[in-house]
């Protein structure tokens, strides 16, 4: 049992602390017992001097007595008694008359009191009475005291040092040796394991230094191990952003990239993935993947019935409307249902699972691109700021991976409507120039041939047939040039004159009897004029004309309508045909620039007659639009304000 407490080589501050106690106690042990004994010598020596004094008053008048009586048998006795007090080492009378009585001798020892008492019978001196005590019993006393007091403090200085030692190994050096060992034991393995100094908690709940010492090394241990958590999630973010990169550039296919992109999530970041784009003013669900292929017909049918939306309540669409994160850390069973728009919803989401989630926009240059919905189903992570940080860094790499993939195929069908607007140009291009040629050939073979003069009729014929094709051949240069311009982005030159519009329409249809009669299509006119405006004539006959073609074309041998209605501050020209009509959809882009309703192999054209028919509409400040049904015709309506429009340009000389 002593070993448990007693101090070892090993414990040093044990003995540092019992060496001090020992030291310090037997330091104020001597200068206690020094005190002690100077106050017990003192008082000693007091009593002896009352002692000597109890003599003078006691003995002197007696002794007085028998020297004047000349009794030195009885003065001799009163000397002898007085030498049995305590301390007493002798007593000598010298009288008056010259004569010595001594009883008991003197040590001569250096520690000696010696008091002298003069004897007088009334005023008569009768001689002197010494008396000499020894100290040497007080000091033999006190040096027994001394020893008795030194031996007792030691013996009980060194027990309460014992008992000191033994409280503080208890209290103090066992619990250093706990913390020590568990210094030397911390690494990064062992974090979690907490510094237990196996005390029990005093009752008003109060610390003490070693509590504060154990709360700091906790704190530390807390410490380090959040600061490896940090790191280790900053390594396992670059790596994982790394890895991101690397997938992401891998391909300029889009729906190549949005796979990648959701099973990457779904293998580092979340249990399942979800992935929204934005196409126009819509909002279309590209993309999910779930970590349990088994639940990937829930996945499938969540797509299928509710498809998303911007007002409804889940994360995907607050990003959408807010352009913010949206993190939910726990996901409770009553926002679940908030977040359900029906019974059945709410049976599909507890059946693919959510518990936590997060949503980050997909952002290119402060354009939103769409969504990425996070979720957490069975694996227990709850989403906080790090992973939102994480997701929103991905969201980022990702949009400008999803807005090159657009832009590689953007670049893709820019590339192949240029080269099908190129073969289209020479193919239209040569339409006119092969006819042309032929008269051309025919005049040149027919006056090689005959030495007379041609038949002017025919030759006149022939002439204007020639000129009708240099027309259209100016017509497509005409197109091509004001194409070209405006994809430049220059605006369209005008040159404003007093026009009629109703001339105009009937210019453009005088020029077009040979189409008109070619397509069959008998052309119904409604001209109510004049109507007057300030416009460009070229602009307005190129956009009459485009219409009317595009209605011969499309017809179907049916009527062609064509109106010129004068409005209160507008006029309206309306061309309506009976023919193929369009779609909606197909309506909504036949203005786009080298769009077409209907296969080129069949109907030909460039692409981009309506487009600039509704870019010099517009330059006059002026609407084009169109109402069309399949099978039923198309109807296109031209709305031009009559006069000029503020920022146009000036009419040349």
């Amino acid at each position: 049992m002593v070993h448990a407490w007693w101090p070892r080589r090993g414990n040093p501050l044990g003995r540092q602390l019992l060496v001090s106690i020992m030291l310090f106690s037997a330091v104020i042990s001597c200068i206690a017992t020094a005190v002690q004994l100077l106050t017990d010598y003192r008082r000693d020596v007091r009593a002896l001097e009352n002692r000597l004094e109890e003599i003078h008053t006691s003995y002197a008048p007696g002794i007085g007595e028998s020297i004047w009586l000349l009794d030195e048998d009885q003065l001799q006795v009163q000397l002898q008694g007085i030498t049995t007090l305590p301390g007493i080492e002798f007593a000598q009378v010298d009288s008056a008359i010259g004569t010595r009585y001594v009883a008991g001798s003197p040590s001569g020892a250096q520690w000696e009191l010696t008091h002298s008492f003069p004897l007088f019978r009334g005023d008569l001196y009768l001689g002197l009475l010494q008396v000499g005590a020894s100290l040497e019993d007080i000091y033999a006393r006190l040096r027994s005291r001394a020893l008795v007091i030194l031996m007792t403090q030691a013996a009980k200085t060194f027990l309460v040092a014992l008992f000191v030692l033994f409280i503080f190994q208890r209290l103090v050096t066992q619990h250093l040796a706990t913390m020590a060992a568990y210094a030397r034991g911390l690494d990064v393995k062992h974090l979690d394991e907490p510094l237990e100094l196996g005390r029990k908690p005093p009752p008003d709940g109060s610390r003490d230094e070693l509590d504060e010492v154990s709360a700091a090394f906790n704190e530390m241990r807390e410490s380090l191990q959040k600061e490896m958590r940090e790191r280790q999630r900053a390594e396992s973010a670059s790596v994982f952003l790394a890895e991101a990169g690397a997938v992401l550039m891998e391909s300029l296919d889009l729906e190549k990239l949005l796979q990648r992109i959701s099973a990457l999530s779904v293998r580092t970041l979340a249990d399942w993935c979800i992935i929204d784009l934005r196409e126009e003013e819509e909002v279309r669900r590209v993309e999910g993947a779930y970590v349990d292929a088994t639940k990937m017909p829930l996945m499938d049918e969540l797509r299928r019935r509710y498809p998303p939306r911007a007002d409804s309540k889940s994360p995907a669409a607050t990003v959408f409307r807010t352009g913010a994160p949206v993190l939910l850390p726990h996901v409770s069973q009553a926002e679940l249902r908030e977040l359900s728009t029906d019974e059945e919803h709410f049976r599909l989401l507890q059946g693919i699972g959510l518990t936590s989630c997060l949503a980050v926009p997909l952002i290119v240059r402060g354009q939103p691109l769409g969504a990425i919905t996070l979720g957490s189903s069975t694996s227990g992570r709850v989403y906080g700021a790090a992973d939102l940080e994480l997701a929103q860094e991905l969201a980022r790499r990702a949009a400008i991976a999803i807005e090159n993939a657009r832009l590689y195929q953007r670049a893709e069908r820019a590339i192949h409507l240029r080269d099908v607007f190129v073969s289209l140009a020479a193919h239209e291009l040569r339409t006119p120039l092969l006819p042309l040629r032929l008269r051309l050939q025919s005049i040149l073979r027919k006056s090689a041939r005959d030495r007379s003069p041609l038949d002017p009729e025919w030759l006149l014929g022939e002439i204007t047939a020639a000129e009708h094709q240099t027309w259209r051949l100016g017509q497509l240069v005409d197109q091509l040039i004001d194409a070209s311009s405006l994809g430049s982005g220059h605006p369209l030159e005008l040159h404003h004159k007093r026009v009629d519009l109703c001339a105009v329409v009937e210019g453009v249809l005088d020029s077009m009897k040979e189409q008109l009669n070619a397509s069959g299509s008998q052309v119904v006119r409604k001209l109510h004029g004049p109507v007057l405006g300030e416009w460009d004539r070229r602009r307005l006959e190129q956009v009459v004309a485009q219409l009317l073609h595009n209605a011969l074309k499309f017809g179907q041998r049916k009527p062609v309508e064509v109106s010129v209605e004068q409005r209160a501050e507008s006029v309206r020209l309306v061309v309506r045909d009976h023919g193929l009509g369009m779609s909606e959809s197909e309506a909504a882009r036949v203005f786009d620039r080298f769009s077409r309703g209907v296969s080129d192999r069949h109907y030909g054209g460039l692409g981009i007659g309506l487009y600039l028919a509704k870019q010099q509409v517009e330059a006059h400040g002026g609407t084009l639009s169109v109402e069309s049904q399949p099978g039923e015709g198309s109807t296109f309506t031209v709305e031009l304000p009559v006069s000029r429009v503020p920022g146009s340009q000036p009419e040349r000389p």
